[in-house]
């Protein structure tokens, strides 16, 4: 097993934007950001499988056989009769960008506790790669750090993104603090601008100081996190791209790609399997040597997922992921 994704799998319901006013349309696709780099990740080659919990209804029935449908291996997925499948109705801006109602099941009824999960599945996988809310939620925080510090002791790579929601977190200084305490276990963390300032400023500061920063502000914060945490981590900053602070302290970029956007469902979610994928290829070592072409390769993949509607539509396989730098502009 190249890699194994631990974390939640839900139904998004994307709101129809050329529907007439007084209606109201959704497109239905499988979602959750862990299940949708384990997609992407598939769709490039790898062998991935996906360990989260489902209701045993219609949707988790979708959920399943849609993962099934792009070779993720589903053994590890739980479906439960005595819950119901999430869903999160994503609302698009005129910019494609998203923002999420839930409707979600308790924390402890979301999760795959560890003595439960496949262990065939924990002992053969390469990579862990785990996060947003399983990782970072009082009830569940503890199972998300079994799992870590099991496949840890094995010697997998363990990659980690905390995909924070502010508007939906009560307790965020505990939440901060149980990431910042997870960032001590791991080998590489992906960050948005989000969840870089949610980790530095405090609990109720908003995203908006940093994402107005210059690059100085953002060399700064990097550079106390990974002292702090001692992993690689590696910046996405949307339509400005992407950054990573090497040994050396030196910052290092890579350009978003110019598309026409549909919606931003996901992007991220890719960016992060394109890093699994290089690393999965190559190994980490020569990741992190080299990763300026490491970075223009996940912001393809960020790219060619924000030119159809959600998560997974626009990446076909490999060839079109290795093709596109070439046939398109970065900003």
């Amino acid at each position: 097993m190249d890699i194994l994704f631990l974390g939640g799998t839900s139904i998004d319901l994307i709101q129809d934007k050329n529907k007439e006013r007084n209606s109201l349309g959704f497109t239905a696709s499988t979602g959750g950001s862990i299940t949708n780099s384990a997609v992407i990740s598939a769709r490039l080659g790898l062998k991935t499988a996906m360990i989260s919990r489902v209701g045993k209804d219609p949707l988790g029935d979708f959920a399943k056989r849609f993962l099934k449908s792009c070779r993720v291996n589903t053994s590890g997925m739980i479906q439960d009769p005595n819950i119901r499948t999430p869903i999160a109705v994503a609302s698009i801006d005129k910019k494609g960008n998203s923002k999420y109602t839930f409707y979600k099941n308790t924390s402890k009824d979301s999760i795959v506790c560890f003595r439960n999960a496949s262990k065939k599945l924990l002992r053969s996988a390469k990579i862990l790669h785990f996060g947003s809310s399983f990782s970072y939620q009082k009830d569940t925080y503890p199972e998300a750090l079994k799992y870590v510090k099991f496949l840890k002791k094995r010697g997998a790579f363990i990659s980690f993104d905390p995909n924070f929601r502010p508007y939906n977190i009560k307790d965020k200084r505990a939440s901060k603090n149980r990431v910042l305490e997870l960032l001590k276990w791991i080998d590489l963390a992906k960050l948005s601008e989000v969840d870089l300032e949610f980790l530095m400023s405090s609990p109720s500061a908003t995203a908006d100081k940093l994402q107005r920063g210059s690059k100085a502000i953002y060399q700064k914060a990097l550079k106390t996190l990974k002292k702090q945490s001692k992993c690689e981590i590696i910046l996405t900053l949307g339509s400005k791209g992407s950054m990573y602070l090497d040994s050396a302290g030196k910052i290092i970029t890579a350009p978003a790609f110019k598309v026409k956007i549909a919606d931003t469902i996901g992007a991220g979610d890719a960016f992060t399997a394109g890093l699994l994928y290089k690393i999965a290829k190559i190994g980490e070592r020569q990741v992190f040597k080299n990763i300026k072409p490491i970075l223009t390769f996940a912001s393809a993949l960020s790219a060619i997922i924000c030119t159809k509607s959600g998560a997974n539509k626009g990446l076909k396989d490999i060839k079109q992921a290795n093709s596109f730098p070439a046939k398109h502009h970065s900003e």
